[in-house]
């Protein structure tokens, strides 16, 4: 029996259901090693972007586009790997502000 929440609409739980399926754990003991090897290289790049995004204005109009196709093959490929990339690009973006990280 689904809860009833006060406004008098039912709750069936399914757009929590949709987030939890992002977020499966059996897609990363699916991968191999390949495939883990790849996804780090693609967040290693995606942070040598993020480096040069904060550098100024033609560095981040050069690191734009590859930048935004990187992040569409995230988005299109898993949630918790697009969510890796956002993390990767503020780590990196704090890194390279703060003259932590060279170029």
């Amino acid at each position: 029996m689904p809860a009833t929440p006060t406004d008098g609409g039912s709750y069936d739980g399914s757009r929590l259901r949709q987030i939890a399926d992002g977020f499966d754990l059996e897609e990363f003991r699916r991968r191999n090693r390949v495939a883990l090897g790849m996804d780090g290289l693609y967040l290693v790049t995606i942070g040598f972007f993020a480096n040069m995004f904060v550098r100024g204005v033609w560095p981040a109009a050069i690191a734009a586009i590859p930048m935004a196709a990187l992040l569409y093959f995230g988005w299109s490929s898993s949630k918790p790997f697009f969510l890796a990339q956002l993390l990767t690009i503020a780590v990196v973006a704090t890194a390279t502000v703060a003259n932590v990280v060279p170029l």
